[in-house]
């Protein structure tokens, strides 16, 4: 095995398009993301269902297909011998910051930081969420939703709902706002104009001047014997009209982020605090939309700076990171860009697409801050677990079981496990049916797999174009691994809905129905969904020592596709690791195995 890189940085984004970063490239607005393509290799990866990050970035960096490694969301992989494990063996070290929980770090020596949070309540880090405050709380109402998506059905993951407006109160001339602390009493905010544009704030005993449309510096605050920083914009303020507007950023505590405190505290001295969350979703119908984009610049800098230094001064091979902020613009605005989607707007699509395209420049800007400072033993892996296509119908998974006499619902419509025949769980994403076998005997497990089967193939909707189904693939268990499915972990029966069709629920009930507002989704659709305009497929380009330039693989069924762990194991044989007990295979067309 030739020796092609010692080192690894890999910028995974989440819900990276690759048809727009073709269509991006092309107009010239991604110049960083183009010299990787021009002097680096390309290909799009095949997602797994469920095509979302937690299954997708665990195969990815494990190098395994999901009957593997794929264990479920917050439930890491052991003994498995994947890529952070065979790193371990050979004496690597990986760093893994603000990365899926579902794969962890394989020994105390690798390192981790604010991973992904999927579990009740806030992140442990988290001191304080993200708020807005305002005087005027009444133009920011509460927007009724009789539908909700995603997974669990409960969620919201497709339209990217923040709760966090909080009401400024007017006393004199001051202006007082409270920090909802997650543990502890809320700290006190006050605000004193000092003209008719300019406000002093006090937080404690520190003071800060802000303008409107300026950031405050970071301030230190300290709760519950904690510490953490803070820092303010103000968004708007007229004194004539009593009117205040006041972001708040999320607060995060340096000690509770990592399994390595000093290290962490080092980078937040090094490169300024840590944020996982901004307070704005970016979706050009909300009021200071435009500040998710300074907020993701901010963490996207951090998290390009400290892989820099990871990888260039603390001894790291693996650096690995995902971003979130291009994934959120697709959800919000992606529906009416593509012409295919039923809420397209030939007159709204160039200030929506804007939007999107935005996100892309601030990756763009990233990727020219990596080039710029990563040494030459390091290759860049810019790569996304899927992409994202436009919502058209929900599909209510336990309503149509129960349909079939499979599943029994509550009052609510949720299902009751334990009087169920056929039951999902929460942290396996959605599109695998288990049979209960407390209450359904050995013998009759195949008839309960059947029987869901032919719920699932027989799911159909009338639709203006036609009669449609609702679900594109399903299987059994036992068939499963053409899928990459096996094991212990995985459920009876695999599945993924067709091209449109995504997770949910409504107020009437309904088993399927066309969803009301506009949005996009990935997870549940199957991975092969696309449209003229955008896709579900993932997308991989490597550029450094060790890769042939100007390369992109085909990517069709005549030629061959390429799957998450594909791109694993060529990881692992760029970092000169057996890729035996891997699942993928090196993508060997890529490397350049002349270079020594």
């Amino acid at each position: 095995m030739t020796n092609r890189a010692k080192k690894v940085l890999l910028l995974g984004v989440d819900g990276l398009i690759p048809e727009l970063v073709e269509r991006f490239c092309a107009e010239g607005e991604l110049p960083n993301i183009q010299r990787l393509r021009d002097e680096g290799g390309t290909t799009r990866l095949l997602p797994y269902i469920s095509t979302w990050g937690d299954t997708n970035f665990v195969a990815f960096l494990s190098g395994q297909a999901p009957g593997t490694s794929w264990v479920g969301q917050r439930l890491p992989p052991r003994g498995t011998r994947h890529l952070l494990e065979l790193m371990r063996e050979a004496g690597k070290r990986a760093a893994l910051v603000h990365f899926p929980e579902s794969l962890l770090p394989a020994d105390v020596d690798d390192f981790c930081l604010a991973p992904f949070w999927s579990g009740s309540g806030p992140a442990p880090m988290e001191l304080a969420p993200a708020c807005l405050h305002t005087t005027h709380m009444g133009e920011w109402p509460e927007t009724p939703r009789s539908q909700a998506l995603g997974w669990p059905p409960s969620g919201t993951l497709a339209h990217h709902h923040k709760h966090n407006r909080f009401a400024i109160e007017r006393a004199g001339d001051a202006y007082h706002a409270l920090i909802p602390l997650n543990r502890g009493e809320p700290l006190a905010v006050t605000l004193t104009p000092r003209d008719a544009t300019r406000l002093a704030l006090g937080l404690g005993d520190r003071r800060a001047g802000l303008d409107v449309g300026d950031w405050s510096e970071w301030l230190p605050v300290e709760a519950g014997g904690e510490s953490g920083c803070v820092r303010f914009k103000l968004l708007a303020f007229d004194a004539a009209e009593g009117r205040l507007d006041l972001l708040q950023s999320q607060i995060t505590a340096p000690g509770r982020l990592s399994n390595q405190p000093a290290l962490a505290e080092r980078l937040i001295q090094r490169h300024g605090p840590f944020i996982s969350k901004w307070a704005v979703s970016a979706d050009p119908d909300i009021h200071y939309f435009e500040t998710s984009f300074e907020e993701g610049r901010h963490q996207l800098t951090w998290l390009a700076d400290s892989a820099l230094t990871l990888l260039n001064e603390e001894d790291f091979q693996l650096f690995a990171t995902v971003f979130r902020l291009n994934d959120e613009t697709h959800h919000t605005c992606l529906a009416y860009c593509d012409p295919e989607s039923a809420f397209y707007s030939p007159a709204e699509q160039a200030r929506y697409l804007e939007v999107i395209r935005h996100s892309y420049r601030i990756l763009d800007e990233a990727v020219g801050r990596l080039l710029a400072g990563r040494r030459d033993d390091t290759v860049i892996v810019l790569a996304s677990d899927h992409g994202d296509v436009p919502n058209r119908y929900l599909c209510d998974i336990h309503r149509r079981l129960a349909e079939f006499d499979l599943c029994t619902l509550d009052a609510q419509g949720r299902a009751l496990v334990g009087r169920s025949q056929a039951f999902l769980k929460d942290e396996r994403g959605g599109l695998e049916i288990f049979v209960n076998r407390d209450i359904v005997d050995a013998a009759d497990v195949d008839r309960v797999q059947t029987r869901i089967l032919k719920a699932l193939t027989t799911w159909y909707v009338d639709t203006p174009e036609g009669e449609r189904n609702a679900v594109a693939v399903a299987v059994k268990k036992q068939d499963a691994c053409v899928l990459g499915y096996w094991g212990e972990h995985m459920g009876d029966v695999l599945f993924a809905y067709a091209p449109g069709f995504v997770w949910g629920t409504n107020g009437r009930g309904d088993t399927v129905a066309p969803v009301t507002s506009a949005g996009a989704n990935h997870g549940p659709q199957v991975p092969t969904a696309s449209t003229a305009f955008a896709s579900n497929q993932g997308l991989a380009i490597f550029h450094g020592e060790g890769i042939r330039g100007g390369v992109q693989l085909p990517f069709d069924t005549v030629n061959g596709i390429q799957r998450m762990d594909d791109a694993g194991a060529t990881l692992a044989e760029l970092l000169r690791l057996d890729t035996a007990s891997l699942d993928g295979k090196p993508l060997a067309a890529l490397l350049d195995r002349g270079c020594n």
